[in-house]
C-alpha cells in the first residue's frame, strides 16, 4: 500500500516515519523538518534553549509567548485537567525530573521474567517518595488568546502526554495545506511517531493492519488493529522504565515510568497498556485525543473520560498487570487472546 517512506532520526526522541503511496514532494519534507526543529525549540524539556526550559529557569516567573498552534494543545490539556480531577496535568515535568527523567536515565526493557508481575504493586514501596510539583496546570493563567502562559515561579512543563499525538496532527495538516490542489485523487499516507499513528486514505473503505505491541513480551503482540482514516495510539509501562535513584544517588528498587499521576506524583501502575482510536471526521485533532486518552486511562478512572470519549468517538481497550483485557466493543482490534 505504501511504497515511499521518509523517515527522521531521532524527532521528539523517538523518529517520524511518513509512508505514503506516493513521494512526498522535496519542500514538503523541508516544511515537515523545519516544524520539527521549530516544536522541538518550544516544547522539548530536553532543550536547553527551548521555551519550556526558559520558563523552568525563570526564577520569579513571567509571561511566556507560544506560537498559535500551541492553542489547541493548551485547550486539550485544560480539558483531560479538568476531567481527571487534575491527575493528567503538564506540570508533571517537576515529578519526571525528581524521579532521574532526564537525558542521563538509562531506559531498562520489561523483563518476561517480570511479566505480570507488577514491582511497585506494595502499598508501602514509594512511602518515603516525597513529590516536587510545586504548581498545578490550575495555577498557570493564559492570556493573549489562550497562547500566552503567565506565572510567578518555576514551572518544568511536559507535554508528552499528548504532545507527540498533537505534532502527527499538525504534520498531517502541512501536507495536505501543501499539496493542496495538487493533491492526488488516490495519495493515500501515514504518519507515525514512535507508534502514534494517523492514516490518511482517499477511500473510505481503505484500512491498514497494525500489530498491538505485548507489553509483557515487546517482541510480541497481542492483537492486530485494523484503521481506517484516523488516529490510532498506545501507552504502555513497558517501554519507558527505569531504577529510581535514592538520596544517596544510589539505584534503588522502585520502577518509574513515564506515566505519572499528578494527583500524588507517583507513577501509575494499575494498567500495562492501553490503545485508543479515533476516526479523522470526528474531531481535528484526533492523534492528540488518542494520544491523551491513551495516557489519561493509566491515571484516572474511565468513568471520568467518559464525556471526552463521547464527544469524539474514542474507541479503546486497556490490558491490565494480570493479563485481562477490556476493551470498548467498536474497537478496531482482534486480540489473539480472544
Amino acid at each position: 500500500m505504501f511504497r515511499n517512506v521518509m523517515a527522521i532520526e531521532r524527532a521528539l526522541g523517538t523518529g517520524i516515519i511518513i509512508s505514503s503511496r506516493k513521494p512526498i514532494p522535496q519542500r514538503v519534507e523541508q516544511r515537515i523538518r523545519d516544524f520539527i526543529e521549530e516544536y522541538e525549540s518550544v516544547l522539548s524539556r530536553f532543550r536547553a534553549d527551548s521555551l519550556v526550559s526558559h520558563m523552568a529557569r525563570a526564577e520569579h516567573g513571567g509571561e511566556f509567548e507560544f506560537p498559535t498552534w500551541a492553542q489547541p494543545l493548551f485547550a486539550l490539556y485544560s480539558e483531560f485537567y479538568a476531567a481527571t480531577h487534575g491527575a493528567f496535568d503538564a506540570c508533571i515535568g517537576a515529578d519526571l525530573l525528581a524521579l532521574g527523567y532526564n537525558n542521563s536515565v538509562r531506559f531498562i526493557p520489561q523483563s518476561k521474567a517480570g511479566a505480570g508481575k507488577n514491582e511497585n504493586s506494595s502499598s508501602d514501596s514509594w512511602s518515603d517518595y516525597r513529590r516536587a510539583l510545586p504548581v498545578t496546570w490550575a495555577d498557570i493563567s493564559q492570556g493573549g488568546g489562550s497562547t500566552t502562559l503567565c506565572t510567578n515561579q518555576p514551572v518544568q512543563l511536559d507535554f508528552g502526554a499528548a504532545g507527540k499525538g498533537y505534532f502527527v496532527d499538525l504534520v498531517t495538516q502541512i501536507i495536505k495545506e501543501e499539496l493542496g490542489e495538487e493533491l492526488p485523487a488516490d495519495f493515500d499516507f501515514l504518519v507515525n511517531a514512535g507508534g502514534d499513528m494517523r492514516a490518511c486514505f482517499s477511500k473510505e473503505n481503505s484500512q491498514i493492519k497494525v500489530a498491538l505491541e505485548n507489553p509483557f513480551d515487546t517482541t510480541k503482540a497481542v492483537g492486530v488493529a485494523s484503521i481506517a482514516s484516523g488516529a490510532l495510539c498506545a501507552s504502555s509501562s513497558a517501554r519507558r522504565r527505569w531504577k529510581v535513584k535514592d538520596a544517596n544517588g544510589f539505584e534503588s528498587n522502585l520502577i518509574a515510568t513515564h506515566l505519572i499521576n499528578a494527583l500524588d506524583g507517583i507513577p501509575a501502575c494499575d494498567l500495562c497498556a492501553s490503545w485508543a482510536y479515533i476516526p479523522a471526521k470526528n474531531c481535528d485533532f484526533p492523534t492528540a485525543y488518542a494520544d491523551a486518552i491513551a495516557s489519561a486511562l493509566f491515571v484516572s478512572q474511565e468513568s471520568d473520560l467518559q464525556k471526552i470519549v463521547q464527544n469524539v468517538g474514542a474507541e479503546f481497550a486497556v490490558m491490565l498487570p494480570n493479563h485481562a483485557l477490556r476493551k470498548t466493543c467498536a474497537f478496531p482490534a482482534h486480540f489473539f487472546a480472544e
